[in-house]
């Protein structure tokens, strides 16, 4: 999925400045017959396959997020059910400088 609007927008005005980006991470699984399955997604950036992830919007809610990207990416209609975890993960600078 391409960039979010609203960070083209920020970076605009902030250039190269780090951003504090809120992102979401619906994993989805089912059972079968054959024993649960987990939903994977192949990331348009660098092909790995993973679960549905995507940057929250602006005043958008991170169960909501995650249900957003669920039909975005996949065509599945998501429910949230429960948060599972809460992290940050280091800086991250991209060849762009951003």
């Amino acid at each position: 999925m391409a960039t979010p609007d609203f960070v083209l927008d920020l970076r605009k005005a902030v250039g190269h400045a780090p951003l504090w980006l809120i992102g979401t991470t619906a994993v989805l699984t089912r059972e079968t017959e054959a024993g649960p399955e987990l939903l994977l997604v192949r990331r348009s950036d660098n092909g790995a396959w993973t679960p549905v992830t995507g940057i929250i919007d602006p005043r958008e809610e991170p169960a909501d997020a995650a249900a957003r990207e669920t039909l975005e990416e996949a065509g599945i209609v998501a429910v949230a059910e429960r948060l599972a975890w809460v992290h940050t993960i280091p800086r991250v600078t991209y060849p762009n400088g951003d």
